[in-house]
């Protein structure tokens, strides 16, 4: 497959948090050099490293079984090929370790994963079109210090207002967004381009406007409250205490409960789940990108919520006027989400009208599955 130049151009593969235009090339002596990981025309990435008194550069690349090895050669570079898959695209993150020193590239986007700095790339797909950048209205993204009472410190959240928002004094409704686990409030953006698919669907009429709201999922209470059940409660005590009441007084939104919906992705959407259940008077829709009941039972440190909330689907079905379910056969633990397929339709809850199910095509990559989860939920919502 050749990628052509005009789709290699667009601002999606080079938006990043710390710049929104490539860095200039490396320079060693007085010369510049490119370097880092070059997007090639048929979808490989050249990994090309300068590590001149190194004996051994290794890149190890999201999802992987086994890192790439580089080459070096005399001019003190180290080279290698990370191979085109199709069943693989989207973002990627990666590691690079030099004589085994994990070491952060500046050649190379960078974001937050695996609870830190990460570098990364954006493996290219055709289909991926809806998650890019085009010639359409943009909304913005601002950043926000709110005071979480739980936890008796500042936090931050990122929120996304719809194009027009600055240029009228109408009310919208909130989406809560939800991030997976080792990542943080950036990932929606950063990882998932979150703006680029709202401002196409508002651009194509597709979805009602929105505003979007994302904050750091991975705070937890004190350790010592882990057996107390309460160490995983630090996200929600901070979203419904602080963060909710913080939008709803700094922003022009609408407060009632039908204005008002979660979502999340991987450990993001055990947490829409367990949120959105044990608070149907606040979330009229809830949208889960994968599993979100079927997990390591060992992983939860309070009483989970669902067996109470689907046990009546008359209450359900007022509860929720969108229940959303999605999820990619390459997901980790697909078997989870069909364990949840079994809960819902012994429960029947499947047969109501506010459920939908979406799994996509076998090959659909996680960053893709999770990328058209948000695209598609977006369009039930608010309507």
């Amino acid at each position: 497959m050749e990628f052509s130049k005009e789709f290699l151009k667009n601002k999606f593969f080079r938006n990043q948090a710390l710049g929104f235009n490539p860095p200039l090339d490396e320079k060693i002596g007085e010369t510049r050099f490119k370097s880092g990981a070059i997007l090639q025309p048929n979808g490989d990435y050249l990994f090309k490293i300068y590590a001149p008194k190194a004996e051994n550069v290794e890149v190890e690349l999201s999802w992987n079984d086994s890192p790439l090895v580089l080459e070096k050669k005399e001019d003190g570079f180290f080279y290698g090929i990370y191979p085109y898959k199709d069943y693989l695209t989207g973002q990627v993150g990666v590691s690079i370790y030099i004589d085994g020193a994990l070491v952060l590239s500046p050649f190379i986007p960078i974001y937050w994963t695996l609870d830190r700095p990460c570098n990364y790339i954006e493996i290219p797909d055709y289909d991926m079109e809806f998650a890019m950048m085009h010639n359409v209205e943009h909304g913005s993204f601002t950043r926000e210090i709110f005071y979480a009472d739980n936890f008796k410190e500042y936090q931050r959240a990122f929120v996304y207002t719809p194009p027009g928002y600055m240029k009228n004094d109408k009310e919208y409704p909130v989406l809560y967004l939800l991030h997976g686990g080792m990542d943080n409030e950036i990932a929606w953006e950063y990882g998932a381009n979150m703006s680029q698919i709202m401002d196409n669907l508002i651009a194509d009429k597709k979805c009602e406007e929105f505003i979007v709201v994302m904050t750091n999922g991975m705070l937890r209470y004190d350790i010592k409250l882990q057996e107390k059940g309460k160490w995983d409660l630090g996200l929600e005590d901070m979203l419904i205490g602080s963060l909710i009441p913080y939008i709803e007084s700094h922003y022009r939104v609408k407060t009632e409960k039908k204005y008002r919906a979660i979502g999340g992705l991987s450990m993001g959407s055990y947490q829409t789940n367990d949120i959105g259940f044990r608070h149907p008077e606040l979330f009229e829709y809830m949208g889960q990108f994968t599993a979100g009941i079927t997990q390591d039972p060992n992983k939860w440190t309070y009483e989970r919520k669902y067996k109470e909330a689907i046990s009546n689907p008359k209450e359900f079905e007022k509860n929720y006027k969108v229940f959303f379910r999605s999820t990619t056969p390459n997901e980790d633990h697909f078997e989870f989400f069909e364990e949840d397929d079994r809960i819902y339709e012994n429960a029947g809850v499947e047969k109501l009208p506010c459920y939908v199910r979406k799994v996509y095509p076998e090959g659909t990559s996680r960053w893709k599955s999770w990328r058209l989860g948000l695209y598609y939920y977006a369009q039930l919502i608010f309507k």
